[in-house]
């Protein structure tokens, strides 16, 4: 039970979680995702911080647009948009999609098995949800075309980091220990915001002891609102004031802009601005998308939810030393496969 709060404490404030369950009791293959105190650094991240920022890259931030990028990958999509010839054996994490499985994190990205007989991506996306999508499958709280378009989304963001990963490949990193620090994901972040990830998309939307679903909130500051697809991240804003924006919640902006102007606008103009005005007056609620009156805010809250440049360059660069230079005998458990024997 220690070490189920201990995880707990890994999660962003910014969504209220509405159902805490009980750790399992089993021993875990993956006992660094339970508790992650007994596993230490390999690398000083001081050190790391000067590698990264020789290389243009925020080593403090690095983790967010590394694990967003990730975290619902499948090796098919690994081919698709990186490398077509990547193996079995990547040693990119994900989040489990079977969201009562034990080990909530893969430590290698798995064979969706898509359908073959289809030949677009699109297809194979929408018939692999059809079949496979039930409550407790991908992200709970959410309906099935929910989830069909956020894998569309994710999608859209491995097609704009493919040619970046292509560029560093071209053009490799000289210094061995940038893709030491990046592969390390214990010390930099990236599995943490990974658990981060998955026990939000497993408890969001469940009822709390009242009855009552938990609902989102929208937090303002960095610049711009955050939000990541029902999950916050664990260190997204610097330490300070903020201000949060509940569902449905009217704001002065209503006196002068009604809500269908301001989607007008943003259909006009799908910039990140616009997004989050549609989602600060008329946020998507999870499990309300059925047709077009919906449609607008989900797609702002998909705008919004884009990683950016620099989150990009994370992303890629993390794909990059994780499919070209993946250090063999850099914390050899965490990547066995527990199917194997």
């Amino acid at each position: 039970m220690a070490s189920y709060y201990l995880l707990l404490s890994l999660l962003c404030a910014g969504v209220t979680l509405a159902a805490r369950e009980s750790a399992p009791t089993t021993d875990s293959p993956y006992d660094i995702v339970e508790d992650n105190t007994d596993i230490p650094p390999q690398h000083d991240e001081s050190a790391c911080d000067a590698v990264l920022a020789s290389h243009g890259l925020n080593y403090s931030s690095f983790w967010q647009g590394a694990a967003h990028g990730i975290h619902s990958l499948h090796l098919e999509e690994i081919q698709e948009y990186f490398e077509p010839e990547a193996p079995t054996h990547t040693g990119i994490p994900v989040v489990n999609k079977d969201l009562t499985a034990e080990n909530i994190i893969l430590f290698n990205a798995p064979l969706a098995g898509y359908d073959k007989d289809f030949n677009t991506m699109s297809f194979k996306v929408m018939a692999y949800f059809m079949v496979h999508d039930r409550p407790d499958f991908f992200n709970h709280g959410m309906n099935t075309l929910e989830k069909i378009n956020h894998q569309f989304h994710m999608h859209e963001l491995w097609l704009a980091a493919g040619p970046i990963y292509q560029r560093i490949k071209a053009n490799p990193p000289a210094n061995p220990d940038l893709c030491s620090c990046v592969n390390d994901i214990t010390t930099n972040g990236v599995l943490k915001e990974l658990v981060s990830i998955a026990n939000q998309l497993k408890s969001f939307g469940r009822r709390t002891r009242g009855g009552r679903a938990s609902r989102l909130t929208y937090e303002i500051g960095c610049g711009r609102l955050s939000y990541r697809f029902a999950y916050t991240s664990q260190n997204a804003c610097p330490p300070g004031p903020r201000q949060t924006q509940g569902p449905r919640q009217r704001t002065r902006r209503d006196t002068t802009e009604t809500i269908g102007q301001i989607k007008q606008k943003y259909l006009g103009d799908s910039s990140r601005e616009n997004a989050e005005k549609v989602m600060t007056i008329d946020p998507w609620i999870p499990n309300s998308l059925t047709g077009p009156e919906q449609w607008v805010s989900f797609e702002a809250m998909l705008t919004a939810s884009m990683l950016n440049t620099e989150e990009l360059n994370n992303f890629a660069t993390f794909m990059y030393c994780k499919l070209n230079q993946q250090e063999k005998g850099h914390a050899e458990h965490l990547f066995e496969d527990p199917t194997e024997t």
